[in-house]
């Protein structure tokens, strides 16, 4: 007699129940569940730019450490953005968060691979790694 555990049916609907739970990286607990852009859309290396001409490199990860998304900002002239410790997705666009969680920035998406900060007018394009 086969075991039910061992039967290839069996096997298959588990594998697919895996799969389709596990595909998804899973939403920031700071993130709203509906209505914003997809965390692939934001996450990657980018240019940020200020009216002034000042320049910084952000991080922005894919993944949660501690219920957040961390934001490393490297070589970096704009004091908001050396302050930002995570970023949550929103409808049209991101935030970035300092430690306690308040808001530091707020951009909204201009393009595929560009976002502007509101009101102060700085600029996010996707970087070469």
């Amino acid at each position: 007699m086969r075991s039910p555990a061992r039967d290839p049916l069996h096997i298959l609907a588990v594998v697919g129940a895996i799969m389709m739970t596990g595909c998804a990286p899973a939403p920031a607990a700071s993130e709203p569940q509906s209505g914003v852009l997809a965390v692939d859309q934001v996450a990657g290396f980018w240019a940020m730019r200020g009216p002034d001409g000042v320049r910084c490199q952000v991080s922005l990860a894919n993944l949660l450490i501690d219920g957040v998304r961390p934001v490393l900002a490297e070589v970096c002239a704009i004091p908001d953005a050396a302050r930002a410790k995570s970023w949550r997705a929103t409808a049209d666009g991101f935030q970035m968060l300092a430690a306690d969680g308040s808001v530091v920035m707020t951009f909204r998406r201009t393009g595929d691979d560009a976002f502007v900060s509101t009101p102060a007018g700085y600029t996010l394009t996707r970087a070469p790694i």
